[in-house]
């Protein structure tokens, strides 16, 4: 029996033990959204491989 299987997510997490400037980060690193009153979180968005990746503080 054969079977096709597709990953679509994969969640992974990490502590860094820093807090993060995620204004700062939001303003020097390309492709990083920082809104938040919309979301607590920065979002760096990838094309290649297509990927997301969430900071937070």
């Amino acid at each position: 029996m054969d079977i096709n299987f597709k990953i679509e997510n994969i969640v992974a997490s990490a502590s860094l033990g820093v807090e993060l400037d995620l204004y700062a980060i939001a303003r020097e690193v390309e492709n990083v959204e920082y809104e938040p009153e919309q979301f607590p979180g920065a979002i760096l968005k990838l094309k290649n491989p297509k990927t997301s990746l969430l900071l937070f503080k």
